[in-house]
């Protein structure tokens, strides 16, 4: 007998950047959408939170498939 699943399920929407999405841009790791901020300053916020409380150093960026503002791991400067 199969277990039953719980929680939201998580449309995985297209990776393939040719037809419009980005692997990683809208993606995280496991396959499940990243968390999406209606602003910058909500996003920034976020970040400031996550480096004070984890010492994790993230960028907001405005996603190319939601439009709206996602958080990543900052680039080599």
């Amino acid at each position: 007998m199969a277990k039953a699943r719980r929680g939201r399920r998580h449309h995985r929407g297209p990776r393939d950047p040719a037809r419009g999405g980005g692997a990683r841009e809208h993606w995280r790791a496991d396959g499940g959408p990243k968390t999406a901020y209606g602003s910058a300053d909500e996003a920034n916020r976020a970040a400031l939170q996550a480096r004070l409380e984890h010492g994790l150093d993230l960028d907001a960026y405005t996603c190319g498939i939601c439009a709206r503002w996602h958080l990543g791991n900052r680039g080599g400067d």
